[in-house]
């Protein structure tokens, strides 16, 4: 039996096509008008002397807002990088910014600071967190980007940013997830910077706490909604690096148990997309 394929209606394919090529150049038109209001704000932040122009809290407001107004047959993932690319060109015609990356062997990290900051951002790689955080501390880089921490690491970075003023995690990379992560390398990332923490209205508040309490009476005595990423033993003892589900000011005062001798208040960053 014989199949034959449908016929494709030409003139129908071309009318198609030009509205296409018409949908572009308004698209362009709107993009051109969007960077000619960046150069405006450029222009007014140097006037300020703005030392960071990123504002990671508005780009997760920005960006969840895109997705939940989002439908259609654009993927979610497509939606997300157009647009971080946009605001990672704008955030470069705005001063002077870079980004330090911990060089990882797969290059995971490196993939997710581009997806993240967009492919027009000035990115390097250092393989050492100690140096990273040195650098940012020093302002040598607008933003580090290290990986997610693990237990029984010689220098955590987590650590070494209690011992710098200023110096904060402000984002957990990826914020948006896409679907072609390397599966084997799927782990996450912090942004460190010297950011004024910045509430979204979906946050997560990084802290490290000094004590003698179990897991559970931890997580307890912070409120009970969060978890522990990481622990590391000093000569004051056994530290936790603990994410608590909720936006926590730098300003406020934790009253805890006697179990539990001291903490430092890390950073807060958007909660990485729920859907």
């Amino acid at each position: 039996m014989t199949v034959t394929a449908p016929t494709i209606d030409q003139n129908e394919l071309e009318s198609l096509r030009r509205e296409i090529d018409a949908l572009d150049r308004e698209m362009h038109t709107l993009l051109m008008r969007r960077f000619e209001v960046t150069g405006r704000v450029a222009a007014l932040k140097r006037s300020q002397q703005s030392a960071n122009n990123w504002r990671p809290g508005r780009q997760a407001q920005l960006l969840r807002a895109l997705v939940s107004r989002h439908n259609g047959s654009c993927p979610d993932a497509a939606l997300v990088r157009v647009w971080q690319e946009i605001m990672g060109a704008s955030l470069a015609l705005q001063g002077s910014f870079s980004v330090g990356i911990f060089a990882d062997k797969a290059g995971e990290l490196w993939n997710l600071a581009r997806d993240h900051f967009g492919s027009y951002i000035v990115m390097s790689e250092q393989d050492s967190t100690e140096a990273l955080v040195g650098a940012v501390a020093a302002g040598d880089l607008s933003v580090a980007v290290v990986p997610a921490p693990g237990n029984g690491e010689a220098s955590p970075w987590w650590l070494a940013i209690t011992e710098q003023p200023g110096l904060r995690a402000v984002a957990r990379l990826p914020l948006f997830d896409t679907p072609n992560r390397r599966d084997s390398q799927g782990g996450d990332a912090f942004a460190l910077a010297r950011l004024d923490a910045e509430e979204t209205g979906d946050d997560c508040t990084l802290l490290a706490v000094l004590g003698d309490a179990d897991e559970g009476a931890l997580l307890a005595a912070l409120g009970g909604e969060g978890r522990v990423l990481a622990a590391a033993d000093t000569q004051d003892g056994r530290w936790r690096l603990v994410e608590i589900d909720r936006f926590l000011s730098p300003d406020t005062s934790l009253s805890l148990p006697a179990s539990l001798h001291r903490y430092c208040h890390l950073g807060c960053y958007a909660a990485p997309y729920r859907g």
